[in-house]
C-alpha cells in the first residue's frame, strides 16, 4: 500500500516536469505566451502613432475634424476621413515615414446627375490656368525630380480640372487639379 502513495506523486512530479519541458526553448527558459497585443506591438515597432498620424493627416487636408480613421496593417498606411470647411478629405499617410501619400478632397455634388457627352465636349473657359501651370503645382507637390507622362484638361459636372500622371525614379503620382484656381483636388503617390 505504501507503493501506491510513492508512485503517484513521483509520477504527477514527473508529467508536470515532462509538460515545462516540452514549452521550454533551447535556452532551458520557458516560452513567453504571445498576446495579441504583443503581437501587434511587434508588427507595428518603429511605425508612428495615432496621434502622430492624425496630426498630419489635419495638416495635409488644411484643418477640420477627424470621422474616420483607420490603420491597414497590411497596407502599412493611416486612412483618414476628416470633414473640413471645403467638405470631405481623405487622406492616407504612411505609418512607417509619417508621409502623406494621397489627399482627396471629395466633391459635394457627387450626387448630382451626369451630364450628356454634348455637355463633356463643351469649350473650356478663359479663367482657368495654363497646363503650364498645373504642371509646375503637381511637380511642386511630387517633387521637381518627377517627369510629366500625361497632362490632360477635363470637365466634370460643370468643374474643370487637369489630370496630370508624373513619374520618377521610385514613385509614380497622379494629381488632379482644380483648374480654376489651382487647388491640389486628389494627390496620390505609389511606388513604381
Amino acid at each position: 500500500m505504501k507503493k501506491r502513495w510513492f508512485i503517484a506523486p513521483v509520477a504527477a512530479g514527473v508529467l508536470a516536469f515532462g509538460g515545462m519541458a516540452a514549452f521550454a526553448e533551447d535556452t532551458g527558459k520557458l516560452a513567453p505566451i504571445e498576446t495579441a497585443e504583443a503581437k501587434v506591438k511587434q508588427v507595428t515597432s518603429g511605425w508612428i502613432s495615432a496621434d502622430e498620424a492624425t496630426t498630419i493627416a489635419l495638416e495635409a487636408a488644411g484643418g477640420g475634424e477627424v470621422r474616420e480613421m483607420e490603420l491597414d496593417r497590411d497596407d502599412r498606411k493611416y486612412e483618414f476621413e476628416i470633414r473640413g470647411e471645403s467638405g470631405e478629405v481623405e487622406v492616407k499617410v504612411d505609418a512607417k515615414s509619417g508621409e502623406v501619400l494621397k489627399t482627396e478632397h471629395d466633391d459635394e455634388d457627387d450626387d448630382r446627375d451626369d451630364r450628356d457627352d454634348r455637355d463633356d465636349r463643351q469649350a473650356a473657359p478663359d479663367n482657368l490656368i495654363s497646363e503650364d501651370e498645373a504642371i509646375q503645382i503637381a511637380k511642386g507637390k511630387a517633387g521637381a525630380a518627377a517627369e510629366v507622362i500625361e497632362a490632360e484638361l477635363n470637365e466634370d459636372d460643370g468643374r474643370w480640372h487637369y489630370e496630370l500622371e508624373l513619374r520618377d525614379d521610385r514613385y509614380e503620382y497622379e494629381v488632379d487639379i482644380d483648374a480654376q484656381n489651382g487647388n491640389v483636388i486628389d494627390f496620390e503617390k505609389d511606388e513604381d
